[in-house]
């Protein structure tokens, strides 16, 4: 969820509840007011009736009005306890009955005792209220309505520049070696986070260019002196003037040097991997890549007398580097004959989902996906340099490849899921 989604969700939800309560809260607070005032009223109408009795010794007529009636009634009780109670009446005239406050004394005139009874209407007081909550209900609901707006667009033109800081992070590219270009905005927390964007991308690309140099020039480097030695190991190995023993240094330095080489490349692709400097892309037929590397590879399947069969679809294309493809073809092939056994078989199946190559193989002595590692072999003694599978993982990474291994029923499996 959005961060200005939940905000809004959590800022009308708490402005909800705020109102309603203070509504509810509000409106026996207005009736009690309202009551207090109408109890007010009657206690003038009390005061009026005893003035007018010391007046003229005499009650007042009695009065029946819509909304205010005054009765007497002779009672032999020397003393009424006074009191205000809301009582209900029943209006003939309108049929429905009229909720009221109705206030009860007593009062002596010529010796007698009377039982006042002033009754006034609620009505007016009842439709006032629900006139003040209906008017509040809808300044509530306006007022909902202006949040929701302001919510949806004021703060969604606010979080702009943000957006648009966010959708630049999203498309930096180191290989494209373009700087950032963040909006200026007013707004003081998204200038400084532009700032220290800005300052993060500038150095993220020296850094960059730096360690892409570093290691062009390191092979470079590193590849002219090994070369210079198998060459001079070469014209050694000719020379007949060396014991056996000595011979067999010889052809295990030379053994070395090429492992060196080859690790050297392996380093070097991983590094240009993970600098994403294989960006171009096309459409590659990986069945043609399969069937050139399984000719390329007729002598080592015959060496070990593995035998062969596949499965594959011709017109399975995918979008990748063509070089990568190349290499990620060529590692699991050649990883699925060199840790074969003799007399051993592959088997490998192509469609345009997935690539599965299964060959046969000694028991695994460590967790496959662990193989995905750099320099992780199952066998220590192995002469393989345990970076086959890592380039392999590598390239699907950056493909968006889903990519497995295991072992199962005496064979290794490794699956590649393409992306559809």
């Amino acid at each position: 969820m959005k961060l200005l989604s939940k905000y809004n969700r959590v800022n009308i939800l708490a402005t909800v509840l705020v109102l309603l309560v203070s509504g509810i809260g509000y409106y026996f607070i207005l009736k009690f007011v309202l009551i207090n005032q109408l109890d007010k009223d009657l206690k003038l109408e009390e005061q009026e009736v005893k003035d007018y009795i010391k007046l003229n010794n005499n009650l007042p007529n009695a009065a029946n009005y819509k909304d205010q009636k005054v009765a007497y009634e002779q009672t032999n009780e020397t003393i009424v306890k006074r009191k205000i109670i809301s009582i209900d009446v029943f209006n003939a005239d309108e049929n429905e009955t009229i909720p009221s406050r109705q206030l009860n004394f007593t009062i002596i005139v010529a010796g007698k005792n009377y039982k006042v009874s002033i009754t006034k209407s609620q009505q007016e007081t009842e439709d006032m209220v629900q006139l003040i909550v209906s008017i509040t209900l809808i300044i509530v609901l306006v007022l909902l309505l202006v949040l929701f707006i302001i919510n949806r667009f004021v703060l969604n033109k606010l979080w702009l520049p943000f957006n648009n800081t966010l959708s630049e992070i999203q498309q930096f590219n180191l290989s494209n070696k373009k700087t950032m270009r963040l909006d200026n905005s007013s707004i003081t927390e998204f200038k400084e986070l532009n700032n220290a964007v800005t300052t993060m991308s500038n150095r993220v690309l020296k850094d960059y260019d730096a360690l892409k140099s570093f290691t062009e020039n390191a092979s470079h480097e590193i590849q002219t002196p090994l070369a210079v030695i198998n060459s001079k190991l070469e014209l050694l190995m000719q020379s007949e003037n060396f014991t056996e023993l000595q011979m067999q240094y010889i052809q295990t330095i030379n053994g070395e040097t090429s492992r060196l080489a080859k690790l050297n490349q392996s380093l070097l692709l991983l590094t240009k991997i993970d600098n994403q400097q294989f960006t171009t892309t096309e459409e590659v037929n990986i069945a043609a890549i399969i069937n050139k590397h399984i000719n390329n590879y007729e002598e080592l399947f015959a060496a070990k007398q593995i035998t062969l069969t596949k499965n594959i679809n011709e017109q399975t294309i995918v979008l990748m580097n063509e070089t990568m493809a190349e290499v990620l073809i060529s590692n699991v092939i050649t990883n699925a004959i060199k840790h074969n056994i003799e007399k051993g078989s592959i088997n490998i199946e192509l469609n345009k989902n997935e690539l599965i190559i299964k060959n046969t193989g000694p028991v695994l002595n460590t967790v496959p996906h662990q193989l995905f590692e750099r320099f992780k072999k199952d066998n220590v003694n192995s002469e393989s340099l345990g970076l086959g599978l890592s380039i392999v993982k590598k390239i699907a990474e950056q493909n968006h490849f889903t990519i497995s291994y295991n072992y199962s029923n005496s064979f290794h499996i490794v699956r590649v899921l393409f992306t559809i």
